[in-house]
């Protein structure tokens, strides 16, 4: 009698124990989701036809600009105080124009290449991130100078042939070497020095490495105004970015957003002014006489005329029409998963207590992403590091909840914590894409990685119920 009364409970058992694992699954297919939507958010904001694309392209002409040829030398990840630590740079400067720029943000390499070479900040352009899908279809230098009959080159030290792919149908010759060997005698010739921006996110920007780094680089510099003929040749020197003390960049820190645009030889006057990121490209078009680019929104840094305004307002006037100064863009992750939650909250019917410890898990992972200065896009270009800081902040926050509200609080704590990553991203899609602190537009990342981490742990450490449920079935067994 007394066995079968046990396999009676035992099966009375089951149904609850089947709820339980069926809220373990859920938690664990939202946090994978919400995973995935962490990784996407910022590839997400790119945009493959920006509104800027409807400006009427001007015809193609080469007017004769002052320059017969324009090398661009870019050292990627180049400071500006760094720079100003470059003896041959230094006498490039006292001879030419010295300008003091701000990248365009976000402050990484690909929308900042962009905005260089088509003269168009990332917010208008539709490239936010370097992993940008396919070939840029904007107009450039590279372009406007084969549509005159000038032929264009690229060479790199790096490996990865994201530059050279940027603008492929436009560029002649594109090589993967040391550019100390070789410059080609294209008209236009675009030299990318990445060892610099290496070196800083290895050891740091205050780095003995990053230090040499930077000599090396002002060394090939000096090796290739050698070349030139300042009369009818002009040399242009610029970053994309600047990098933190400890490596890193992306954000709106002074460190990542200063960095040098140096000209110097035929056309450059001496002179020191501001400039931004996005006046490099007009400045070439205006140099080789190619000009105007039909989407820039920059200012030539050299000289401008009438042809070349009409243009730049055209194209800020399509791109503020189009909407494209704001991500406008909630990820479906989130919205899916407070409504899983939601249920899964209504299903478990947690007491008051653990109702009240809620908040716990929400409070201690804020708190910790800012006082361990994890609200930047800077910290975050080392996905393997940054991934890892984000497990640790949301393991401690994770204990921290189990410690005041124990297992029940879990699933109020994660709804809580959902209705927090919504109202985050709600208020970051009404962010300019050109802010003055890219936090609020970073923070959705983070967010999303932390709402991952404690449906995680739902799904792996299960509520109190359950495992009482589990050992009572065990011990009838």
């Amino acid at each position: 009698m007394e066995r079968r009364a046990a396999t009676v409970d035992v099966r009375g058992l089951v149904p609850e124990i089947r709820r339980s694992h069926v809220t373990r699954v859920c938690a664990l297919a939202v946090a994978a989701v919400l995973t995935y939507a962490a990784r996407n958010y910022e590839y997400a904001l790119n945009v493959r036809r920006p509104r800027v694309l409807d400006v009427r392209a001007p015809r193609a002409a080469h007017g004769g600009g002052p320059a017969a040829r324009v090398v661009w030398v870019l050292v990627d990840g180049l400071r500006l105080d760094a720079s100003r630590q470059m003896p041959v740079l230094n006498r490039l400067r006292a001879e030419g124009e010295d300008v003091s720029a701000r990248a365009e943000f976000p402050t990484l390499s690909g929308p900042n290449f962009v905005a260089q070479a088509s003269g168009i900040e990332p917010a208008a352009s539709g490239v936010q991130t370097n992993e940008y899908p396919e070939e840029i279809a904007l107009d450039s230098v590279f372009r406007r100078a084969r549509m005159a009959g000038l032929r264009t080159a690229v060479l790199t030290t790096d490996p990865d042939p994201g530059l050279t792919r940027t603008y492929g149908s436009w560029v002649d010759e594109a090589v993967t070497r040391d550019p100390e060997v070789h410059l080609p005698a294209a008209p236009l010739v675009f030299v990318h020095i990445d060892y610099v921006d290496r070196a800083a996110h290895r050891f740091g920007a205050a780095s003995l490495e990053y230090r040499a780094a930077v000599a090396r680089a002002d060394e090939l510099i000096g090796r290739v105004a050698r070349t030139l003929d300042p009369s009818r040749e002009a040399l242009v020197v610029t970053s994309d970015h600047g990098n933190l003390d400890e490596g890193g960049h992306g954000g709106s820190e002074p460190a990542v957003v200063r960095i040098p645009i140096v000209l110097w030889g035929a056309g450059a006057v001496p002179r020191t002014r501001a400039g931004r990121s996005r006046d490099v490209g007009p400045t070439i078009a205006a140099l080789l006489g190619i000009g105007p680019l039909s989407h820039a929104t920059g200012r030539s840094l050299v000289r401008g005329d009438a042809a070349t305004s009409r243009q730049r307002a055209a194209a800020r006037a399509a791109a503020c029409a189009g909407g494209t100064l704001r991500a406008d863009r909630i990820p479906l992750a989130i919205p899916l998963a407070v409504a899983a939650l939601l249920m899964l909250g209504g299903a478990s019917r947690p007491e008051v207590g653990p109702l009240a410890s809620s908040p716990t898990y929400a409070v201690v992972f804020a708190g910790l992403l800012y006082a361990t200065h994890t609200l930047s896009f800077s910290v975050s270009n080392d996905s393997a590091r940054f991934g890892a800081r984000l497990f640790a902040l949301g393991a401690v926050a994770a204990l921290a909840q189990l410690r005041v509200g124990g297992r029940p609080s879990l699933v109020p704590a994660a709804l809580v914590t959902s209705l927090a990553v919504l109202w985050t991203a709600a208020a970051a899609a009404h962010e300019p894409l050109v802010p003055a602190d890219g936090t609020l537009r970073f923070l959705p990342i983070p967010a999303l990685a932390g709402l991952a981490f404690i449906c995680f742990t739902i799904s792996a450490v299960g509520s109190e119920r359950m495992v009482r449920l589990e050992a009572t079935a065990s011990i009838q067994r």
